[in-house]
C-alpha cells in the first residue's frame, strides 16, 4: 500500500498536480529579449534562446489556423462515430514571455473557437518558470518534463481521470551528451551546460513498428543509450536519435485488439509521447503533414485512411508552427 501510495504522489507532482519550483537566482528570474540575429534572442539571465512570437503571430499564420480547422471539421465531423481531440502546446512561437502571462493564449483561444471537437487542450505557460521547465535551453522543443506533462494531459482528456498512466521509474542524465539544440546550430554556437535528460519507464509494451512503409526494429534508440552507446560529439540531435526522428508515417502496434486505434496528426513535438501513448492504445497511426506525400508517394485522403485502419480516435497535436502550417489532407 505504501509503494501504491508513493507512485500515485510521484505521479501527481511529475503531471503537476503538485507544484513543482525551479530554482531561481538571486533577485528571480528576468525574461525581456536580447537579439542573437536570425529571429533568435536571448532570453533575459535564464541562458535560454527562443525565437521571435512577432514573425509567427501574424494574420496570414492565424488563417491557415482556421483553414486547417474548417478542413478537418469537414472530413472527421463532430459526432461522426470518430472521437477527435485537439493538443496545442504553448512555446515562445506564440507568446512575449516577457509578458504577463495569466491570460489565456490568443492562439489556443482561436483554436477553441475554430476546432469542433471532443476535447481541447493545452500546455499551458501560465508563467515564465513553467517554460523554464518544460522546455530546452537551445532548442524549441518541450524537454522530458514538458513532453511527460503533455501525455497525462492528453490521457486525461481522452480516457479520463480513471485511466493509470505511466510513472517514470526514474531521471536518467546523459553525463556525457551536452545538449545543444537547433538553435545554437543556427547561430554556430558549440557550448551549452545543459546535458540530455529523460524519465525512464518500467513496464512498456513490445510493439512492433512501421516507419514510412517499411518494418525496423524499434522507434528511437532509447535502449542503446540506456547501455551507454549514444554519440560523444559536442553537437548532435539527441531529442530525434533517442525518441525517434520525423516520418510521413509512423505505425506503432502494441497487439492490444481490446483497445481502440488512434490517429496522431502532429509534428516533431509528438517523437517524445508517441510510445508513452502507445500503451494506451492498441495501434497508433502517426503523420506529419510536412512529409506524408514525400515519404509515401501520395496524399493523405484522411477518410479512406481511417476507414482502412479501423481507427476511431483522432488526435492532433502540436505547437503554433504546426497549426499554422497547412495540413494538406484531402
Amino acid at each position: 500500500m505504501k509503494r501504491l501510495i508513493c507512485a500515485l504522489l510521484a505521479a501527481a507532482l511529475l503531471c503537476g498536480l503538485l507544484p513543482a519550483f525551479a530554482e531561481e537566482p538571486e533577485g528571480g528570474w528576468t525574461f525581456e529579449y536580447s537579439a542573437r540575429g536570425k529571429n533568435l534572442y536571448r532570453l533575459g539571465n535564464t541562458g535560454y534562446l527562443v525565437e521571435g512570437w512577432r514573425e509567427f503571430l501574424i494574420p496570414e499564420y492565424l488563417d491557415t489556423v482556421r483553414k486547417n480547422a474548417a478542413q478537418l471539421n469537414e472530413y472527421v465531423p463532430l459526432g461522426g462515430g470518430v472521437k477527435k481531440y485537439v493538443y496545442f502546446i504553448e512555446s515562445p512561437r506564440s507568446v512575449n514571455l516577457d509578458s504577463d502571462l495569466s491570460g489565456e493564449n490568443e492562439v489556443f483561444t482561436l483554436i477553441k473557437e475554430q476546432y469542433e471537437a471532443d476535447g481541447i487542450g493545452t500546455l499551458a505557460l501560465d508563467k515564465g518558470e513553467d517554460f523554464l521547465n518544460w522546455f530546452y535551453k537551445t532548442d524549441q522543443h518541450w524537454n522530458y518534463k514538458g513532453s511527460y506533462q503533455g501525455y497525462c494531459d492528453i490521457v486525461r482528456m481522452i480516457f479520463g481521470e480513471d485511466e493509470p498512466l505511466m510513472v517514470p521509474a526514474e531521471t536518467v542524465v546523459f553525463e556525457e551528451a551536452p545538449f545543444n539544440g537547433a538553435f545554437n546550430a543556427k547561430l554556430g554556437y558549440s557550448q551549452s551546460d545543459e546535458l540530455f535528460t529523460v524519465y525512464r519507464f518500467d513496464g512498456m509494451r513490445d510493439y512492433t513498428v512501421f516507419i514510412n512503409g517499411g518494418p525496423e526494429k524499434s522507434y528511437g534508440k532509447a535502449e542503446k543509450y540506456f547501455k551507454g552507446k549514444y554519440p560523444r560529439i559536442t553537437v548532435y540531435n539527441h531529442y530525434g536519435a533517442f525518441y525517434g526522428g520525423d516520418a510521413g508515417e509512423l505505425i506503432i502496434d502494441t497487439d492490444q485488439p481490446e483497445k481502440s486505434n488512434l490517429l496522431l496528426i502532429s509534428n516533431s513535438y509528438s517523437n517524445a509521447v508517441t510510445l508513452l501513448l502507445a500503451q494506451h492504445f492498441n495501434r497508433i497511426y502517426s503523420v506529419d503533414p510536412r512529409y506524408y506525400k514525400l515519404r509515401m508517394n501520395s496524399d493523405f485522403h484522411i477518410q479512406k485512411y481511417l476507414k482502412k485502419n479501423q481507427i476511431d480516435t483522432v488526435l492532433c497535436m502540436g505547437d503554433f508552427r504546426y497549426f499554422m502550417q497547412p495540413f494538406s489532407i484531402k
